[in-house]
């Protein structure tokens, strides 16, 4: 049986101008799948650094390295996986039930995080076991 993976890359379309490069995140059919609610920026972290280790009931989110770069953990309850960001024009979607950690990050890394949903913390599980737990009830 084949595994499909808990995420898709998204290549979002750019333009070299001439003074500088553009890039554009909009709604589909040029890249984003759903209407962003919330945006979210980190910078200032330190290559040893972890952030995330949650996932939610809900959200969908697209993971963004607008500058450096990391490597994002994934893990869907059955597989893991490894994917680093790099690139601007390269978004991470991740689905609701992926748990993820974002680590390894390269000097002057700025991440951006679009999500389809406000916030609300009764949406997110931060605890990794009831993360096993829950994914575990949903297959049965």
């Amino acid at each position: 049986m084949d595994h499909k993976p808990p995420y898709e890359l998204i290549t979002f379309p750019s333009s070299d101008t001439k003074n500088g490069v553009l890039y554009m995140f909009q709604e589909v059919p040029d890249a984003l799948p759903f209407t962003p609610k919330r945006v979210l920026i980190t910078k200032g972290m330190n290559g040893n650094d972890r952030r995330g280790a949650h996932t939610h009931y809900e959200t969908n989110q697209i993971l963004v390295a607008i500058s450096g770069g990391c490597t994002v953990e994934l893990d869907d309850g059955e597989h893991k996986e490894d994917v680093v960001l790099t690139t601007p024009n390269q978004g991470l979607l991740l689905y609701p039930y992926v748990w993820h950690v974002m680590h390894t990050f390269l000097p002057d890394t700025t991440l951006m995080v679009i999500a389809d949903r406000t916030y609300d913390e009764k949406d997110y599980i931060r605890s990794y076991e009831d993360f096993k737990r829950i994914v575990a009830e949903k297959k049965v």
